[in-house]
């Protein structure tokens, strides 16, 4: 599979989705003013108060007034409705996952169960190349569910239900757990999200109109014809716009259902290719058809969030947001028997937290080398790479963090490995408000981590970094002051810093809501000539110049009909080319991995230096590469 590919499909389904919005409001528009038009023109009132119809002869159904505004009311609800939520969901999957009564998992949890569900978001988020998304617990629902929600996958988060926990096997969640990196990975989710929040606009009108009936309670101690009047203005006037909203909704709910069904057999077959092992998603559907409380989710917010769940609720086949259990099962598990398994959950053991548990394989191995095809496609990326290199961190003294050592961490990663370096780090963090003890840890990370290779200090950023999404924005903004004013002490930046002031960007910055999320507008290579040339001539530098980039100069050659200009740019030119290049669509975003990929692998070699520049580029422009690789020491 490759997932900027689903990118893309992801992409034009969101294109589809803006039409078939649009043509949605339009229809609730023409609804609304057809039905307002019958009711004013069949209904005026005598001198007695009485309504009575008027000659149908005499009826005019064309008012481009009165249209236009009822277009500007009806329209303006709607947008409003889903402008409003649209801003609340900017913050991140977290506020879905409030919404719907989840708590967070603290990485420090002694919880068995807890620490189990901790270490497979840990392996897969190695093994993607993403950060680790936040991770939430539904208490109170016995269901067998979870889902992913966010707007980038710096702001993921990955919530299951305790009936997930109880009731299946570590293989089985490794599936489930899987199938929701396929949806962070392939663009589902930034999709379901936007589709969370054009429903609530046309949800408004239904809401609406319910307070409009309401409003009856109140004017209830009017006893006069007139008052009789009013009140039966308003009941007739809120039916209908409830009426109109609930058909808006209902098309809503079958376009939310039409898009997410066939996304669910891609992350399906995304979660075999990541997890090596067909059974454990197949058990956990399995499970979920065997178990009374199947995948039911009973939060009063389920409703809105039902497309993004890992299991579907029991709507007809028309509003149903998932295929049928027995098809994707059958999918999976062409030889299945029609049999549903019951069962809870295997007992959660200590071994699972030394070692690597379940996979085949020794942290001691290493992966093969790495090919251009493994820069665009997941067919390579294994959960058992991830698990491998987490539990090598786990021998050492990486055992857990806290908020303020994965802070110190990422700064201590920025200090350079000399005394002189060492005292002036410290004077710059004392300015920028750090205290003794911050100071000493900064310190003493840098001497801990001097001997760590690139692989193992990318894996450590990874792991990192969701517990930097837990500072305040306030907070935020002063670690990314500190981290700057030490990437700026010696005077220049070299490619370890630049990627990490990239990871720094992208991952809190943008997963804090300091920074918004880049939109697209470059949909072709060509728009971004001049950028490509800048990042390419840096990584042929890198690669020893020479013929490095000739073959990117071919394929872009032939993806274009154009010559490659030849650039000798430096990395404050890269900076400001990756800028544009994450305003790119996800193919686009595809074929500069690839271009860089050509450039990097020439010699059949890739060194540290590169493989910093590839992170930095593939971060900067919002982009997983799966490490598989690096070392798995």
């Amino acid at each position: 599979m490759n997932f900027f590919e689903a990118q893309e499909r992801a992409r034009k389904s969101s294109r589809a989705l803006v039409w078939w919005f649009i043509l949605s409001v339009i229809g609730v528009i023409v609804v609304m003013y057809v039905l307002g038009m019958g009711i004013w023109q069949f209904s005026s009132s005598n001198p007695k108060g009485i309504y009575h119809a008027t000659d149908t002869a005499q009826l005019v159904w064309w008012d481009p007034q009165i249209f236009a505004w009822m277009s500007a009311i009806v329209g303006g609800v709607i947008m409003t409705g889903s402008w409003v939520k649209l801003a609340q969901l900017s913050a991140g999957g977290k506020v879905v996952a409030q919404s719907l009564g989840g708590r967070p998992v603290e990485p420090t949890t002694t919880d068995l169960p807890e620490r189990r569900l901790l270490n497979v978001v840990e392996e897969m988020a190695i093994a993607s190349g993403v950060p680790v998304p936040g991770v939430w617990i539904m208490d109170e629902e016995q269901g067998i569910n979870a889902f992913a929600a966010g707007t980038d996958p710096s702001n993921a988060v990955i919530g299951v239900t305790r009936g997930t926990l109880e009731r299946l096997t570590r293989s089985e969640l490794q599936g489930v757990v899987a199938h929701e990196f396929s949806h962070i990975l392939n663009g589902d989710m930034k999709l379901n999200m936007r589709l969370m929040g054009w429903i609530f606009g046309l949800v408004m009108l239904s809401m609406l109109g319910r307070i409009m009936v309401e409003a009856l309670s109140h004017m209830r101690g009017s006893r006069d014809s007139k008052g009789n009047g009013v009140v039966l203005a308003i009941v007739v006037a809120g039916l209908a716009v409830w009426l109109v909203g609930s058909v808006g909704v209902l098309f809503a709910r079958m376009l939310q259902a039409a898009i997410s069904r066939q996304r669910e057999y891609l992350a399906d077959a995304s979660a075999v290719q990541f997890t090596r092992d067909s059974e454990g998603i197949a058990g956990a559907l399995k499970k979920i058809g065997g178990f009374s409380g199947h995948g039911t989710i009973r939060s009063p917010k389920a409703m809105e969030a039902r497309h993004m769940f890992f299991a579907g609720s029991g709507f007809s086949s028309l509003m149903a947001t998932h295929p049928p259990l027995e098809k994707r099962i059958k999918a999976i598990d062409p030889r299945w028997n029609g049999g549903m398994l019951q069962g809870m959950a295997d007992p959660v053991r200590a071994e699972e937290f030394s070692g690597v548990m379940g996979f085949s394989g020794s942290p001691g191995q290493t992966t093969p080398s790495i090919s251009v095809d493994s820069l665009d496609d997941s067919g390579r990326l294994d959960s058992r790479v991830g698990a491998a290199i987490r539990d090598s961190l786990r021998e050492g003294k990486v055992t857990s963090f806290s908020k303020q050592e994965a802070k110190s961490l990422l700064l201590g990663l920025l200090v350079a490995a000399d005394d002189d370096a060492r005292e002036k780090a410290k004077r710059i963090l004392e300015e920028n408000g750090s205290d003794g003890e911050s100071v000493a840890q900064v310190i003493a990370w840098s001497v801990d981590l001097e001997g760590y290779d690139s692989s193992k200090k990318l894996a450590l950023v990874d792991l990192s970094l969701s517990w930097l999404r837990k500072m305040s924005q306030p907070e935020a903004r002063d670690f990314v002051k500190a981290s700057h004013a030490l990437i700026e002490a010696d005077g220049e930046v070299n490619l370890f810093e630049f990627m990490l002031q990239k990871v720094i960007e992208r991952h809190v910055l943008i997963g804090l809501g300091l920074k918004p999320v880049p939109g697209m507008r470059h949909r072709k290579i060509e728009d971004l000539e001049l950028e490509l040339a800048d990042l390419l001539g840096v990584f042929a530098a890198l690669a020893g110049g020479g013929t490095a980039i000739e073959m990117a100069a071919v394929q872009y050659r032939e993806l274009t009909g154009r010559e490659l200009p030849r650039s000798t740019a430096g990395l404050a030119e890269v900076s400001m080319a990756l800028v544009e290049m994450d305003a790119a669509t996800p193919l686009v975003k595809q074929r500069i991995l690839r271009l860089c990929g050509l450039v990097v692998t020439d010699d059949g070699n890739v060194a540290d230096q590169e493989m910093e520049l590839l992170r930095a580029t593939a971060e900067a422009i919002g982009a997983p590469i799966p490490p598989l690789f690096r070392k798995a020491v």
